[in-house]
């Protein structure tokens, strides 16, 4: 049983909705769904109100919880390749990049606490056909579930496909992180400098879900995941790139994955390609160096070399010169589903 059940099972005991339980722990209905869909795990000031104002010991209510590891021991996120996939897993969700027989390109989501995730997203392009499939779901205001989708052979999958963790044992680790669960405060860019600020205020998780699109971007020390479905036109983007903060901004070293749709795919970034071989190049100079970023010429898309330069910046936010006058805005304060550690 999962913490999710043993909380819907308090609930209904009581004969509770779901916003009378959480006006007693001063929360709202939607965090409520989200802890019986085991999407999100309550923190520990929810758990010691629930095992107060229900009279449950701390033991009862966690005893034998199956999404929760090992006590003491803490969840070790993960980067697994094997073949054509790569799999990037954290405490709340996993992100799967593959290749089928060449011309089929996919990329999964799933979403959940541990090891009980359940598939949010799914999208998958045709190189041959040039079709492109998807579904994703998001919860209302209500709770409800709600289905985007482009397949409806895909619908059924969302919420009920189980994220196989015993996959990751047959697969090569190529890299391991911690998630930061508040312990580690962040700094500004007069404590730290400007790369250093890069690489901690941006590692993590960003995640935005809705009626018009899905997003997740994920970063680690030097990796970029993107995942965006936009339902609009079936814009479609997901990537993995290697890029790594420097002095004067961050440097693209290659994406080896992108699985892209857009309008009509005549833009050159449009294309759809995979090399999950594909290893970070040595530097010539060292990412320390400015002399790499002030080698490279300047202009309105400094973007297209690969490197994306400070545009300005203040103590707790960072603006890139990005690709066609885009700006890449960091900040010491966005909203992160989750932080990792170094």
């Amino acid at each position: 049983m999962t913490l999710g059940n043993k909380i819907q099972e308090i609930r209904s005991s009581r004969g509770m909705s779901q916003e009378q339980f959480g006006e007693l722990l001063d929360t709202t209905r939607q965090t409520v769904s989200k802890w019986e869909l085991d999407q999100v795990v309550p923190d520990v000031r929810k758990l010691i109100a629930i095992s107060r104002i229900f009279c449950i010991s701390m033991d009862e209510l966690l005893l034998n919880v199956t999404n929760f590891e090992m006590e003491g021991v803490p969840f070790s996120c993960g980067i697994y390749k094997k073949g054509m996939t790569e799999i990037v897993e954290t405490e709340k969700l996993a992100l799967e990049y593959y290749a089928e027989k060449k011309y089929v390109m996919g990329a999964k989501a799933y979403e959940g606490a541990g090891d009980q995730k359940t598939l949010v997203a799914i999208c998958e392009k045709n190189v041959k056909t040039k079709q492109i499939t998807y579904a994703y779901y998001y919860l209302d205001e209500r709770g409800k579930k709600c289905v985007v989708s482009n397949c409806k052979d895909y619908d059924a999958r969302l919420g009920a496909e189980k994220f196989d963790r015993k996959r990751l044992e047959k697969m090569d680790r190529i890299d391991s992180f911690l998630i930061n669960h508040g312990e580690y405060p962040l700094h500004t860019v007069y404590e730290l400098g400007i790369r250093k600020c890069l690489e901690e205020w941006n590692r993590g998780v960003r995640a935005c879900v809705g009626p018009e699109s899905f997003f997740i971007n994920l970063h680690t020390d030097k990796k970029e995941y993107v995942y965006q479905i936009r339902q609009e036109g079936d814009d479609v983007y997901c990537g993995i790139s290697y890029n790594v903060p420097f002095d004067l901004g961050i440097r693209s070293y290659g994406q080896y994955y992108r699985l892209r749709n857009f309008q009509d795919n005549s833009k050159p970034f449009c294309g759809c390609f995979f090399d999950f071989d594909y290893q970070m190049p040595k530097e010539q100079y060292g990412i320390d160096c400015t002399k790499m970023a002030c080698s490279l010429t300047g202009g309105a898309n400094q973007g297209e070399n690969g490197v994306w330069f400070i545009k300005r910046y203040s103590n707790d936010e960072i603006v890139l010169d990005g690709c066609g006058g885009d700006e890449y805005v960091y900040c010491k304060k966005t909203d992160m589903l989750e932080r990792f550690t170094n």
